[in-house]
């Protein structure tokens, strides 16, 4: 496609995009209004004076500070402490990026890429769902969700969730429409953005399969190197840590240290130890709920004809964080099982039904921020 007819185009995607974008801005404004009340309320839980020092700092709140460190320092591990080899790169490059080419604080940026890459999310969804489904009332009220549901807070911190969403879902829709090396670039930067990214690798091979027949010998070597992209890059990061820290396990080093270690009962053991946490740890209590939601709604989209490629991968979303024995975070892993957000628009048809789902679904957002964000970390 040339760049007159692309450019000629732009103005009737931009009217095709206008409703998705229109609560892609509501919802920021919503969500940032919330974090200006959290500011005007002044220190509370476990956010101290720090948080409150300059502009946006609350924006980097929780892990935000860990991904500013890794920016600002590169990886440190701590032998018996957290350490930062936990968190993926892509989120710490793009800030020390911003702070070297404009000298932007830290969270400024992550904040910036924040936003703007669930502005890429929720335009890439809605193509993406038009792709698959050939509807486009269902792809429009689906990217809506996407930017409303309660979770979404997220999308607006120094957090990487909206960025390996972007890539996730612009991956997918780049191989739909058979722009493979796009897809492998994508898929790569997803994964390095947060590893649960890797699970696009199942709808990715369905597709990449159901089409070998169509395609040239190039590019089948192309989608086979795109569906590689993913696991290569996972792959990379110990290598990383190898070169960097002399230790490829610092990443699992690390998260012994955060709470987290994986093993093949972490399953059981999140289970069991349920009772005995849940009072002590509310956020595990918050996380249950979102699983048990987010589980329900890929029940519903499994039995609604969502292909079942899509299904397994948004199953492995929600079951592979419970290896590491716990329930912790769910709510904010969760985002990104796309069949979640087709199952709203599904049983959300009726234009009042949809209209309650979104407003009640940014009222619940902005009460995790001003309410429960001081003492549970999303």
């Amino acid at each position: 496609m040339s760049a007159t007819t692309t450019t000629a185009a732009l103005p009737g995607a931009l009217a095709r995009w206008r409703p998705v974008l229109a609560w892609w801005a509501i919802s920021r404004l919503v969500t940032l209004g919330a974090f200006g009340v959290l500011e005007a309320l002044g220190p509370r839980g476990r956010l101290g004076p720090t948080m409150f020092a300059k502009p946006l700092e609350l924006l980097g709140a929780w892990d935000g500070v860990w991904y500013s460190r890794v920016a600002q320092h590169g990886y440190i591990l701590i032998p018996g402490g957290q350490s930062d080899p936990a968190f993926f790169p892509l989120l710490p490059i793009m800030m020390r990026v911003g702070k070297e080419l404009v000298d932007l604080p830290y969270i400024a940026t992550a904040a910036i890429v924040s936003n703007f890459a669930l502005a890429v999310a929720v335009v890439g969804f809605y193509e993406l769902t038009i792709q698959i489904f050939g509807d486009r009332a269902l792809a429009r009220n689906a990217a809506c969700f996407m930017a409303v549901t309660p979770m979404a807070f997220v999308f607006s911190m120094a957090y990487p969730e909206s960025v390996a969403l972007a890539c996730t879902v612009v991956a997918l829709l780049a191989a739909y429409r058979n722009h493979w090396l796009a897809t492998l670039v994508l898929a790569a930067a997803g994964v390095l953005a947060r590893p649960e990214a890797i699970v696009l690798v199942i709808p990715l091979a369905a597709l990449a399969w159901s089409r070998r027949a169509q395609l040239s010998p190039v590019r089948r070597g192309c989608a086979l190197a795109s569906v590689l992209a993913a696991p290569a890059a996972v792959a990379s990061y110990p290598l990383y840590l190898k070169w960097s820290l002399d230790y490829a396990g610092a990443w699992g080093r690390a998260q012994h240290a955060w709470g987290r270690q994986f093993r093949l009962s972490g399953p059981y053991r999140a289970l069991v130890d349920l009772p005995s946490k849940i009072p002590h740890e509310p956020v595990i209590g918050r996380d249950l709920i979102f699983f048990v939601v987010y589980a329900a709604l890929v029940v519903y989209a499994a039995r609604h004809g969502v292909p079942r490629a899509w299904i397994a991968g948004a199953a492995l979303i929600l079951v592979l964080p419970l290896f590491s024995g716990s329930f912790e975070s769910e709510g904010r892993f969760g985002l990104l099982a796309l069949p979640v957000y087709w199952a709203v628009a599904l049983i959300a048809r009726p234009a009042p039904l949809r209209m309650a789902v979104q407003v009640a679904s940014l009222a619940l957002g902005c009460v995790f921020v001003i309410v429960l964000l001081p003492r549970l970390w999303p």
